[in-house]
């Protein structure tokens, strides 16, 4: 009756450890409520099964409860969580390592606190489980909570189906492998213990190349954006010094341009005079460039932007005005900007028609507020509240604009429906500019 009433506890013990971190790692499609009672009713089932394993005496009861708990257990983190379906595998397994390894632990324990004939199946036995499993498990969902979420977020930046599909098969054979450990820790202690231990060391390995590869992307992905502000801060000004040129060529020859109206005025050729004037008005027009706001840097790349909409036929209405008394850092609002109107221009270009992208920055009270607003096919991916780039190489672009906003912003919301997609953004005043 004791390995009963020992083994439904610590299940539930394990269920609950391994909602918590899921909780941590994912979002709930429905309500927590609706979520906790479809897992009550799986962990009855769970518990049910593995009672009756235990008692009719399966070859390999673990080979079968791990495939049973992916078979049974998992198409219910795919129903009731949102995410991809990869992440959700990963974290799916990990979450399960590491309270079974816990449970090898706690096994580990029990058997050596416990010596003698019955040692593994007697009353004193299941006793110590069940009397080590409660504080174990306590601190594992008190660690996952506090410390959880961080390791989430970072293995979490970014990364395409492929990768996560790479990363989900690596985390699954660890979960197999420790599987198939926990019962030889009757016999080889010692053994059992090292392999869990060089499985654990793996799966570290793992992460940290995981968040490597994350960090790595987001450097590059910096490194290529700052570049690109370079690139199109250099052409701007070279444009303005062309343009320059030309006014300095035109203002030399004013003159004779005025005396060929006059000229043309005097002998009555008054149509040949205005086309002549018309003509000298479009060459001037040619030469200019759009002045969007007095930062030569924003100013500079707001125009790139303008350009590629003319050239990819997107209407594109542009009001910026940033006072004085806002200090804005140059690079950061570039982030936020470019990246913005990065993702508008290539949602409007999925479009054959009604290609449209308005931006709006301009003081509101005590803050800068930014409106980004552009028409867009309606199809949206998200995990959760987190809207999450549908690119198939994984986007960065959207961390970039939060992890920005999160130092410098007071607000960043979006909103949609299914023509209009809109980003706002409430700057807060004051913060230092070294790059102005």
């Amino acid at each position: 009756m004791m390995k009963e009433i020992a083994t439904i506890s610590i299940t539930i013990l394990i269920i609950a450890a391994i909602l918590n971190t899921i909780y941590l790692c994912l979002s709930p499609k429905k309500s927590m409520f609706f979520t906790i009672v479809i897992y009550f009713l799986v962990s009855i089932a769970i518990i049910m099964a593995d009672l009756a394993m235990e008692r009719f005496g399966v070859i390999n009861i673990h080979l079968f409860r791990a495939l049973y708990s992916v078979l049974f257990f998992f198409p219910f983190i795919i129903l009731l969580f949102s995410d991809f379906f990869f992440r959700k595998l990963f974290v799916f397994f990990l979450a399960n390592i590491s309270t079974t390894t816990i449970l090898a632990l706690i096994k580990i324990l029990a058997l050596l606190v416990t010596p003698g004939p019955e040692s593994g199946s007697g009353f004193r036995f299941w006793l110590a489980m069940l009397a080590l499993s409660v504080p174990m498990y306590a601190v594992h969902i008190f660690v996952v909570r506090k410390f959880g979420a961080r390791l989430v977020d970072r293995l979490f930046t970014y990364g395409s189906k492929k990768e996560w599909a790479l990363y989900s098969l690596g985390i699954g054979i660890y979960f197999f492998i420790v599987e198939m450990l926990y019962p030889f820790l009757d016999r080889h202690l010692l053994a059992g213990f090292v392999a869990l231990f060089v499985v654990w060391w793996s799966i570290i390995i793992l992460c940290y190349a995981i968040i490597n590869a994350q960090e790595k992307a987001k450097k590059e992905y910096e490194v290529e954006f700052t570049k690109g502000i370079i690139t199109t801060s250099r052409d701007h000004y070279k444009k303005m010094n062309e343009q320059y040129n030309a006014i300095r060529i035109m203002k030399h020859d004013y003159k004779f341009h005025l005396n060929t109206a006059l000229s043309m005025l005097r002998k009555g050729e008054i149509e040949k005079s205005g086309e002549y004037l018309n003509g000298l008005q479009t060459q001037l027009q040619e030469g200019e460039l759009p002045h969007f706001c007095d930062n030569p840097v924003i100013n500079s790349l707001i125009s790139d932007y303008a350009l590629r909409c003319k050239k990819s036929d997107i209407e594109l209405e542009i009001q910026i005005s940033i006072p004085d008394s806002f200090s804005v850092p140059n690079y950061e609002m570039c982030i936020v900007l470019g990246n913005l109107l990065e993702n508008a221009v290539e949602a409007c270009q999925k479009l054959n028609v009604n290609r449209k992208i308005e931006l709006t920055v301009k003081p509101q009270g005590e803050q800068l507020a930014i409106m980004a607003r552009n028409t867009f096919d309606g199809k949206i991916a998200k995990d959760g509240e987190n809207l999450i780039s549908m690119k198939k190489e994984g986007g960065i672009g959207l961390q970039s604009v939060k992890a920005v906003a999160e130092r410098y912003c007071e607000r960043f919301v979006t909103e949609h429906d299914t023509q209009w997609f809109s980003v706002f953004v409430l700057w807060k005043k004051g913060v230092d500019n070294n790059e102005r």
